[in-house]
């Protein structure tokens, strides 16, 4: 339902973002992001090279409001499950949300990681909200580690943190290296990371 309280002019100020956004992307995919020019997305979009900047002050935001999505949609499959779901359901949740998310469009993946690599290292005091699929694994782990699914060994945000470290390595390594399809990988991480946690020392 659309918000009542945004101005005609709120509206039409989203939609010139929303184009600038998606022609960045096609510019990206086309040209790779290094070498991408702001005047080929502005055309591209239809706008001044002043609204490119308005809207997106450089070309890392344009891949930070992508990120932003990407994790929005990965959430979502997870936020899907019951609070009690078993840890194996969340991780097959989140696995999928991520396979879903770039098996048909991995060119974009590597700079992605370099863009939530910076934003990690900048903003450390507030993880949970800079990487929204950290903030709903968390919870899940703890729950899964005080049912006794996972070992206690190391605490249970951390083990949150291996497990998406372990999907992101493996996404990054298959965009190199496509010789099976993603939601395929993700699944064979999925089952050696298990395995690893729930391994008595």
């Amino acid at each position: 339902m659309p918000d009542r309280s945004l101005t005609s002019r709120d509206l039409q100020r989203e939609a010139t973002r929303r184009r600038v956004y998606t022609a960045a992307l096609d510019v990206f995919r086309r040209d790779g992001v290094s070498q991408s020019r702001i005047e080929d997305i502005a055309n591209a979009a239809g706008v001044s090279r002043g609204t490119f900047y308005f809207h997106f002050p450089t070309k890392d935001d344009v891949l930070a409001q992508l990120l932003r999505e990407s994790e929005s949609a990965v959430v979502e499959h997870i936020e899907a499950l019951a609070p009690d779901a078993p840890i194996l359901d969340v991780m097959q949740a989140t696995a999928r949300g991520i396979a879903e998310q770039w098996q048909d469009d991995p060119s974009l993946l590597p700079d992605l990681g370099v863009v939530a690599l910076r934003l990690t290292a900048t903003q450390l005091d507030d993880i949970p909200n800079l990487h929204p699929v950290q903030g709903a694994l968390e919870p899940r782990f703890s729950r899964a580690v005080a049912r006794g699914e996972l070992q206690a060994l190391i605490p249970p945000e951390l083990l949150a943190q291996f497990f998406l470290v372990s999907l992101f390595g493996a996404s990054l390594a298959w965009t190199g290296n496509r010789t099976m399809a993603l939601p395929q990988l993700l699944e064979a991480v999925n089952a050696f990371f298990l395995r690893a946690a729930t391994m008595e020392p």
